[in-house]
This record gives C-alpha cells, sequence and structure tokens, in this order.
C-alpha cells in the first residue's frame, strides 16, 4: 500500500507507519488482510486516500535478501504493535522474534491484541495471564503486563467469515483497534464511519437514480425518435399516395388501365381518402375490363415503323370460353391460349402461326403459317391436328403472300380461305379439316371477299363485293350453289387494303362491308342494304355472330360497341396504343381486343362493376327489396313471390299481397335458412285500418300459428341469428317475439316512435329518435346490452338509418341530406362532404364498413354517391340508367348490401343492379387489370426511399 499523508518522522529520517500486524501466515494470512484493510478504511472516504498506513508482511515487504532486517525496520518504524493472536502464532518463531523485538525497543502500551482463535485469561491475582489457559499468546509476553492489556475477539467473526466493515461486529472490533491509532474514542470513529457509509450509499443512489433517468431518457429519446421516424416516414408516404392518387386522376380520360394501376399504388402506400377514391374513380373508369392478360411493351420492335406497326392477333370462340393470342412483342415463341372465364392462360402452342379463328366450343384453333399454309390444333392437348395448303406458293411474289378473308365451321370440320397465285388471281378454298383435302376452289374477284360458316357448317357462304354477289358452298355434296346477284353493294378501294373487309355473321345470313371510312350492313337472304354509317377513324372492327353488334378498335386505344345499326354505344375500355385486333363472342358479352404494343384485355359487354340481377325478367320497385338485401318482394294479385337477389333463385310464394305498397305499411324479414318470411301486414276496412306481424312457411306457402296484432306504428322486423326470435317494433315500443312460444317481450327501452335499423349480421339494433342515437348489442340469450349513445345533429328531420355490417358504426340521413357516420364505440361522428343532392334516397355500407353508399336524385339524374366512411369525403359518383317508361317520376334509388363485397342497387329503371363495392374488392378488380409494378423510373419519382410492395403480389 502506498503512503498517502507525511506522518511523524521515525529515527534515521523514515516515515512511521500506525501500525505492525504480526500474525500466523499459515493459519490467518486471510484475517490480516482484511484487518489491515479495516484499519486503513474505516472513518475513511472512498474517494480520498487512506489516513492509516498499517504494515503486513505479504504486501508491505521489500524485494531483499535479509528479510529479519526488512522487518525490524518496518517494527522501528510504527507506532502500534498488533498481534493476531492464535495458537499458530504462539508457536510461530517468527511472531515470537516479532514480539521479543517490540517488547525490547518498545512498551506494551503500543502492543495490541486480536484474538483469532484460541484461549486467552488474565488473571488479577498474578498480574498476568494465565498461561494454563492461554493458548494464543507467546510465552515471551509473561510478566510485562502491568494490567490487563487491551484486546479485542475476532474468534467469531473468524468463524463465520464475516469481514467487512458493514457487519457490525467485525466494524466494532477494528474500531475498538483504531482508536488509539487514531487517538480518538472508537464511538466517534464509528459514527464517522457511518457517516460515510451513509454518504456513499446516498451518493450511490442518487448514482443509481441518475442512470435510471439517463436510462429513461436515452429509452424516451430512442422511442421518441422511432416515433418521429414512424411520423416522418407516415407523413412521407400519406404524400406519396395522394401524389400516385392525384396521378390516376390526371391519367382517367386517357388511360384508364394506368390510372388503375397509380390507383393500387396509391392504396398500397397509405390508404388514404385520396387513395379511396382513386380506386372508386378507376373502377368507374373500366366498368367493363375483366383482365389485362397482357401489358404493353412499352417498346417497339425491329419490324416495326411508321407505316407498318407490329401487329397484335387475337381470336375467341363463339362461346366465349376460350381465347388465342400472337404478338411480334411476345418473347413465348408461339401462340398463347387463354380460358377466358378464369382469364388464366391454359398453353403455349409452339408454333410459328397466326391465330385466324376458333371453333364455337374453343376446341380447335386454325393458324395461318408460312407460306399461305393453315394449321389446326387442338387447344386442349396442344397437338397439331393437321396442316393444309393453298399450293401455288412457287414464285409468290412478296406482296401476295398471306392469307386474306378465312373462315372456320363452328364444329372445327371445315376450313375456308382467300388467297393470290403467282399470276395475281384470286380464289377461295375450302377444306375438309379432318382429311385436310382440298374439297372446292373458286376464282374471285379479290381476296377481300367475306368468308361464313352457318350455324351448323353445312353451307358456307361467299361474298365478293366486286362481282356484287353471292354465293354458297355445299359442304355435304362438296358444290357451288349459283351465285346470286348483290345490287348496290360498294366495292372496296383498292387503296383501302388494310381497312376493306367484308364480315359475315348471324349464321352467314348478314355481312357488313368495311372500309376506312364507312362501314354497310346487307341481309345476304333478302340481298338488300339494311344500314349504312361513317365511321371515325378505327384500326379494327369485328361483329358477334349471334348478337349482330359490333367491336371497334379505335386509332386511340378506345374499345367501343356499336348497335346493329352501326350507330356507336358503350365504350368498353381504352387500351394503351391503337387496338390493332379485336374479337367477340357470338353472344356479344365477351371482347378481347389487342394493341400495336402487345397489350391484351378482356372485357365484357355487360357492366363488369354494375351487373343485372334477373328475377323473372320483370320490374320491381323502390321497396321491393328488404334493406338487409337477402330478399326481393314481388306482389301481384293475391299473391306475393319471394326472391333471392344474390343469387336470382326464387324462394317461395304465399296467398296474400299487400293491399299497400307503402313502405311504412309493410315490412318483411327472410329467416337464415330461408325458410320462413316474417311480413308485416296492413289492411284497411270499415271497422278500422288493421297491422299484423305474421310469419309465413315458404315451402308450404301458408301462415304459421305464430302472429301477433301490430298499433298504428311503422319499422322494421328481423329474425335474430337462430331464427327463433324476431326483433321489431310495435305500439308498445321495442319487442321480441318468440317464434317457438309465439310470446312478445319488451326488450327496449326506447319509445314507439323513432327509426330502428339493424346490422348485416342482426346483433346489434340502433334507435335513432330527435337526434339521440343508442346502440344495443344481443346477447345471444334473451335479451340486448345496450352499448353506445350519442347524438347527431338531425334536428330538421331524420331520414334514414343504417348500420353496417359488424354493427361498429351508422349512418344517419336528414332531410338537408346530409349524411353523419358514428363510430358507436367512441361517438366519433364525421358529416359527408361534397355534392349535396337535392333529394337524397336510401343508404347502405359496404361489407368492410370503410364505404357508405347513398341514393340520391336531381331534376336531371339519378344515381350513387360513394362517400369515405372515416372521412366523409365524397370519393365518386355512380349515375343510373334513365327511368324506365312506366317508372313514376317520385321513384327513388333503393341500395342494400349485397353478396360478397357487392351492393344492389335498385333505381328509376325498375331494375337490380349488382355492384361492387369495397376498398378490397376493387383493389382485387384492377389487380386483374394492371397487375404487373410500375415502371422502375415512375417508382423512383414517387416512392424513392420508401419500402412498399407491388400492390398485386
Amino acid at each position: 500500500m502506498g503512503e498517502v499523508e507525511a506522518r511523524a518522522a521515525a529515527p534515521g529520517g523514515v516515515k512511521r507507519r500506525d501500525a505492525f500486524i504480526s500474525y500466523s501466515q499459515r493459519k490467518n494470512a486471510a484475517l490480516a488482510k482484511q484487518l489491515q484493510r479495516g484499519l486503513e478504511r474505516l472513518a475513511v472516504s472512498r474517494f480520498r486516500p487512506m489516513r492509516m498506513s498499517v504494515f503486513r508482511d505479504v504486501t508491505s515487504l521489500p524485494a531483499n535478501h535479509d528479510l529479519w532486517q526488512s522487518i525490524q525496520r518496518e517494527l522501528a518504524r510504527s507506532r502500534y504493535f498488533i498481534l493476531l493472536a492464535s495458537p499458530e502464532a504462539a508457536a510461530s518463531p517468527w511472531v515470537a522474534r516479532e514480539v521479543d523485538y517490540w517488547l525490547r525497543e518498545r512498551d506494551t502500551e503500543h502492543l495490541l491484541i486480536a484474538v483469532a482463535d484460541g484461549g486467552i485469561r488474565w488473571d488479577d491475582e498474578t498480574g498476568d495471564f494465565d498461561w494454563e489457559q492461554t493458548t494464543c499468546l507467546p510465552r515471551s509476553l509473561a510478566g510485562h503486563f502491568s494490567s490487563a492489556p487491551l484486546w479485542v475477539d475476532l474468534r467469531e467473526i473468524g468463524q463465520r467469515s464475516q469481514w467487512s466493515l458493514r457487519y457490525v461486529p467485525f466494524r466494532a472490533a477494528v474500531a475498538t483497534l483504531a482508536a488509539p491509532l487514531h487517538g480518538r474514542p472508537k464511538e466517534e470513529l464509528e459514527h464517522d464511519d457511518f457517516r460515510q457509509l451513509r454518504f456513499v450509499k446516498r451518493l450511490s443512489w442518487s448514482g443509481v437514480a441518475l442512470l435510471l433517468a439517463l436510462l429513461v431518457l436515452a429509452v424516451y429519446g430512442f422511442f421518441d425518435a422511432g416515433r418521429q421516424r414512424d411520423a416522418a416516414v407516415a407523413q412521407a408516404r400519406t404524400s406519396a399516395s395522394q401524389a400516385l392518387a392525384a396521378r390516376s386522376g390526371q391519367l382517367l380520360a386517357t388511360s384508364p388501365n394506368q390510372a388503375a394501376q397509380y390507383a393500387l399504388y396509391a392504396d398500397a402506400t397509405r390508404s388514404t381518402p385520396e387513395s379511396r377514391r382513386a380506386l372508386a374513380q378507376a373502377v368507374t373508369a373500366a366498368p367493363h375490363a375483366t383482365r389485362r392478360l397482357r401489358a404493353d411493351a412499352d417498346s417497339v420492335t425491329d419490324m416495326e415503323g411508321a407505316s407498318r406497326p407490329a401487329e397484335t392477333d387475337v381470336v375467341i370462340s363463339a362461346d366465349g370460353t376460350t381465347a388465342a393470342y400472337r404478338s411480334a412483342f411476345d418473347r413465348a415463341q408461339g401462340v398463347r391460349v387463354y380460358d377466358v372465364r378464369s382469364a388464366r392462360q391454359s398453353r403455349v402452342l409452339r408454333t410459328d402461326g397466326s391465330p385466324k379463328a376458333l371453333s364455337r366450343d374453343g376446341r380447335v384453333l386454325a393458324l395461318e403459317a408460312h407460306l399461305n399454309r393453315v394449321e389446326l390444333w387442338d387447344t386442349r392437348t396442344g397437338t397439331r391436328l393437321g396442316t393444309m395448303t393453298t399450293g401455288h406458293t412457287k414464285y409468290l411474289p412478296h406482296a401476295a403472300h398471306g392469307l386474306h378473308a378465312f373462315a372456320l365451321s363452328p364444329d372445327g370440320r371445315w376450313v375456308a380461305a382467300s388467297h393470290y397465285t403467282p399470276d395475281s388471281e384470286a380464289f377461295v378454298v375450302v377444306w375438309n379439316a379432318s382429311t385436310g383435302r382440298e374439297t372446292g376452289r373458286l376464282r374471285v374477284s379479290d381476296t377481300r371477299v367475306g368468308l361464313g360458316f352457318s350455324a351448323d357448317g353445312s353451307r358456307m357462304t361467299l361474298v365478293d363485293s366486286g362481282r356484287q354477289e353471292v354465293r354458297r358452298f355445299l359442304t355435304g355434296p362438296a358444290r357451288w350453289e349459283p351465285a346470286r346477284s348483290l345490287p348496290g353493294m360498294t366495292e372496296a378501294p383498292a387503296e383501302a387494303l388494310r381497312h376493306s373487309e367484308i364480315l359475315l355473321f348471324d349464321g352467314a345470313r348478314k355481312a357488313l362491308t368495311r372500309t376506312s371510312e364507312r362501314a354497310e350492313v346487307w341481309d345476304l337472304v333478302e340481298r338488300r342494304r339494311i344500314a349504312r354509317r361513317s365511321l371515325s377513324p378505327y384500326e379494327n372492327l369485328k361483329v358477334a355472330d349471334g348478337a349482330g353488334t359490333f367491336v371497334m378498335g379505335g386509332q386511340d386505344g378506345t374499345v367501343r360497341l356499336h348497335d346493329t345499326d352501326l350507330r356507336p354505344g358503350t365504350t368498353l375500355g381504352r387500351l394503351v396504343r391503337p387496338a390493332s385486333t379485336v374479337a367477340v363472342s357470338a353472344d356479344g358479352t365477351r371482347v378481347a381486343a389487342g394493341s400495336y404494343g402487345g397489350e391484351l384485355t378482356l372485357f365484357t359487354t355487360e357492366a363488369r362493376r354494375g351487373q343485372r340481377v334477373v328475377l323473372d325478367g320483370r320490374a320491381l320497385t323502390p321497396g321491393d327489396l328488404t334493406s338487409d338485401g337477402r330478399l326481393a318482394v314481388r306482389r301481384t294479385e293475391g299473391r306475393t313471390e319471394f326472391w333471392d337477389p344474390h343469387t336470382g333463385r326464387r324462394l317461395g310464394a304465399i296467398p296474400y299481397a299487400n293491399p299497400s305498397v307503402n313502405e311504412e305499411d309493410t315490412a318483411y324479414t327472410l329467416s337464415e335458412d330461408k325458410r320462413y318470411v316474417g311480413m308485416k301486414t296492413w289492411e284497411g276496412s270499415e271497422e278500422g285500418d288493421r297491422r299484423r306481424f305474421d310469419i309465413w312457411d315458404l315451402r308450404t306457402g301458408r301462415r304459421t300459428d305464430c302472429g301477433l296484432p301490430l298499433g298504428s306504428v311503422d319499422g322494421v322486423f328481423a329474425f335474430l341469428p337462430g331464427d327463433r326470435y324476431v326483433v321489431g317494433r310495435t305500439s308498445d315500443g321495442v319487442e321480441l317475439v318468440d317464434t317457438r312460444a309465439c310470446t312478445r317481450t319488451p326488450v327496449l327501452p326506447v319509445e314507439a316512435y323513432g327509426t330502428l335499423a339493424l346490422s348485416g349480421d342482426r346483433r346489434t339494433v340502433v334507435h335513432v329518435e330527435g337526434g339521440d342515437v343508442d346502440a344495443w348489442r344481443w346477447d345471444g340469450d334473451t335479451g340486448f346490452e345496450h352499448v353506445a349513445h350519442t347524438t347527431v345533429p338531425v334536428d330538421s328531420g331524420l331520414v334514414n338509418v343504417r348500420v353496417d355490417h359488424d354493427g361498429r358504426q351508422a349512418a344517419v340521413s336528414g332531410t338537408e341530406s346530409h349524411v353523419y357516420v358514428v363510430r358507436l364505440d367512441s361517438g366519433r361522428q364525421v358529416r359527408a362532404t361534397g355534392y349535396l343532392p337535392s333529394m337524397a334516397d336510401d343508404m347502405a355500407f359496404s361489407r368492410d364498413g370503410r364505404l357508405v353508399f347513398q341514393g340520391f336524385r336531381t331534376a336531371s339524374s339519378q344515381g350513387v354517391r360513394v362517400l369515405d366512411a372515416d372521412s366523409g369525403d365524397q370519393l365518386d359518383v355512380w349515375t343510373t340508367d334513365p327511368p324506365a317508361a312506366s317508372a313514376a317520376s317520385r321513384t327513388g334509388v333503393q341500395i342494400v348490401p349485397g353478396p360478397a363485397d357487392d351492393i344492389l342497387v335498385l333505381g328509376p329503371d325498375l331494375k337490380i343492379v349488382r355492384r361492387t363495392a369495397g376498398v378490397e374488392a376493387w383493389r382485387d378488380l384492377l389487380c386483374g387489370l394492371v397487375s404487373q409494378p410500375l415502371p422502375a423510373a415512375e417508382r423512383d419519382r414517387y416512392l424513392k426511399d420508401l419500402d412498399v410492395d407491388a400492390p398485386c403480389g
């Protein structure tokens, strides 16, 4: 140990030590070490140097060959001699020599004894130790003490090995020995040591508190930094989502597919009212597109030029189930075959041919291959069935290559095509597909003729506009019939090679002749023109064989329908580049369109986002749908029919019809198993009005025994889960009807007036009266639990109340047409913004509760407002078809939940339209159109440094 404080010098100028510890190294080394430490640290601040210098031979002796001489020097410079007494020390010659030296050179007043082991006893009579019982002291001490010396007993402490100053007995023993060394009372030393210990504890606890505070600050800083980082990322994602949504809005008119792509990325980045608006508008902008199977290549090929774009060939089967595709932009060498219903590729045919036609069922595909060859393939197995050639290909000029007019019989048994010979003569050839043999050949004025087979394949019709004649080929006898004239048919100009085409349809009984500027429709049976119209610039035109409607692919990429009189109708969608090829099924419901950029998109002429629900073909009126959308009601004279609007299936009928069609006088509810209908009825008589609620069995068409009279109140009735109970409002308030016991019990403490609505899961009842909104939850047994109360500002008059499927939100509208969306758990409410219709009708939530749909009417239009349930923002407006001629001018719009994620809209046209309504459903629909990711440049522009997965996987 180093000496810090200067002390009185010993003889020779050497600094003194305070004590010398003599002990047995074999027995008491550990105790001596702790005793030395205790003497040096007692009552000394832990942050100051030690004031005591205590010698212990193991740590304090210098490296010297003369050990005893070194010990003598230490003894000479020490003020006190502390003997750590034990039998081993008493027997130690070194301890004896040290004691002898001290007794010879110093005095016993500065000799202190600490008993570590053994016995010790002072005999007052002899004035010396009782050496018979004293075993821990060397005998050289005998006779040197005139009175009992100071000693401390460390024996018990040594046995317990409790050698810390925090152990009170050890500290007391050390203080006893240290008192004469310090020249201070023992109690004072212990007090100082306790004070230092208390200071250290306080300091330690302060340090711990400081560390804890620093830890808390560090943790808070870490989480605060994380929170700020998350907030910054969230803000960045919100901004990026809004920018993507804005870009989607800019592209709606010119490129609906790209608009859908940006809308999907906006929603994937962060779902905001703007992103949901973009999704809604993208769905509305492409109501007829079902799937984009191939995206635009966004490039050009080495075969493409200003006057010769790279083509994409597409055909579709008459039944609309199969499509075939080939494009110069496609890296796959072959023809892709698609299942139209699932919009999935079924196989790739390894051939260099281009698709020309499919059989009615899509089983046989006819391809044009080099040079003037026809290949037939089985699309199910991917095998080639046969090859046919026109012949006359040797020395054929390049300009005359290729088959022009082409036809495949519906059953795939016959093939017809027109071609040139090396002598520039044009012929039509008919082959038997089974044998591959040529069965008929006829010279024609030009290869731009019309070819088509009858539905049974028994005849092939040829229209030659150059000769203005029509001729039939009978496939059975392989014979041409005499030609018949078509007076007045316009011949295709020589310069309009690309757009000159004659299309046969309606079983080859009608023909469409077209050029780049106009088109004519001819009745080939009566041999007269029935329609003629100028055309806007277009790239391709096809006709539905059975429906007689036309599909035009425009130079601006639009795909548009034309009616049988060639008048333009619905625009199905728009491709990125000009629509080079269009194909349509026989019934006109399925359309495939390909572009010069390799894009392939499937459309349906039935509104994909607004399909008609046909219930026996007869009209309905608003109010004929129940508010939960599970039941459609059709009343006739003395009879009521019930239909499932989700499936179009008739559920049953009863021999009774309400005489009133007023919604306030009628109410219907369908049981979960769809067997029973609860019906509120009203009958007027001389005795007064009678109102009842009865349950009817749809299987038997009979009224059950359970019914109850009602007062002059209106309101809904509904089966609860399990179908045992019906809840509804009567003149006595809201009551629960037990259909088994046929009893009624009041269940809700509300007035008999107000508006009652149920959630889609039929577990939550919401009652609104005078702006007060209360909600109860069905306990699954026999009662309701009150779960929410709030108020909405509809003092001007309540019009409508709807609850979402899970019973979490309610939508309330008043006579001023505002919609308030209320969160039932928190009472939070938002008011819808946007266009405020003069007359508002029904409302409905989407299945996920994120959207609210409100019917509206104005003087010139009617439709559905799409509202964001979270923010109240108006996302879109869907207009409905004009009212039917029989519709009353006051007819409104009824909106109810539909199957899955759809809603059902019953408008002034008296027809039910099923519309896809929900963020997830919209996302799925749009992913079918644009499943590919954003281009890298656009992703970096909007989503740089943001981790956003591709929305369509």
